[in-house]
């Protein structure tokens, strides 16, 4: 794997292009569609606010830095995020201590210093990461029949190989909002990943740049309010990406599509040098720290 920024991008930009342009990318959207929906309706007030940008870096950032550094505090974490303009300093503590509070990490305190909490994922959580990877990692495999995603995801030590790698991208400072700035315009809000899925998936299923779908069915699908919905599809129409008639009709424009398929493609990307992590390591390894 690189740890060279320029060419780390350079590997998923090229990734990402072949994807976009495979016959079973679509289909690959629509496999995605079902397998998340099925996670996310588990706990949807939960992940519904992963899926806003500024958490979702987060969270990545949580993982990749504890899969490399076991021993890392909450300071860590603070430290990388600092600067990037990506959270502020209090809604950063606010958002850990959410995250305690729904039990997907633990902390202690470190034993050489009592003043700094050091964190780990719970059991709970790994699950969960685990199920988020394979709603991207199984619909990848329908475009790389080579990569066994199901015997992937039961070697001992997937998680720790798969954000060993996939870890890269966060710790780069390559992030999907930065190559894909329009997809902001969702991934910026609650649910953003779930509302943009909904459209392109919808749009794929049905063949048409025309839906008949209602802002009451998209909530519903995102687990958010209708005016949530409403007023990230009414930045989307300012911004020329659709046009919405009675919050029933919605006709995605040419620049939808273009940003639809950039932003999973390069998800996809992503979750696919995390695979080729996992492909590298030995089944053997343990994770660093035992």
């Amino acid at each position: 794997m690189t740890t060279d920024r320029d060419q780390l991008q350079f590997h998923i930009e090229n990734s990402a292009n072949n994807i976009k342009n495979s016959e079973h990318f679509r289909a690959a959207i629509i496999k995605h569609s079902e397998i998340l929906n099925d996670v996310y309706q588990r706990h949807p007030l939960f992940y519904k606010n992963i899926f806003r940008n500024k958490r979702f870096i987060i969270c990545s950032t949580l993982l990749s830095i504890y899969f490399r550094q076991p021993d890392a505090g909450l300071k860590d974490i603070k430290a990388f995020l600092k600067g990037k303009n990506i959270i502020s300093d209090n809604s950063l503590d606010s958002f850990l201590f959410f995250l305690r509070v729904r039990r997907w990490i633990s902390v202690k305190q470190m034993d050489h210093d009592k003043r700094q909490l050091q964190f780990e994922p719970t059991a709970k959580a790994l699950l969960e990461i685990n199920s988020l990877i394979t709603s991207m990692a199984l619909p990848y495999q329908i475009m790389m029949p080579t990569i066994s995603v199901e015997e992937l995801v039961k070697r001992p030590h997937f998680t720790a190989d798969f954000f060993s790698a996939f870890g890269e991208c966060t710790l780069n400072d390559i992030y999907l909002i930065d190559l894909v700035p329009p997809a902001a315009l969702f991934i910026g809000k609650d649910a953003g990943h779930m509302i943009l899925l909904i459209l392109f998936a919808e749009s794929i299923r049905y063949n048409t740049n025309t839906l008949l779908l209602s802002s009451a069915e998209i909530a519903k699908f995102s687990a958010v309010s209708r005016a949530h919905i409403n007023r990230v599809l009414l930045a989307a129409e300012q911004a020329g990406l659709l046009t919405t008639t009675n919050n029933v009709y919605i006709e995605l424009h040419s620049t939808f599509f273009n940003m639809a398929e950039r932003y999973f493609s390069l998800y996809f990307a992503m979750i696919g040098y995390g695979l080729e992590g996992v492909l590298q390591a030995k089944p053997v390894t343990p994770i660093i720290g035992e």
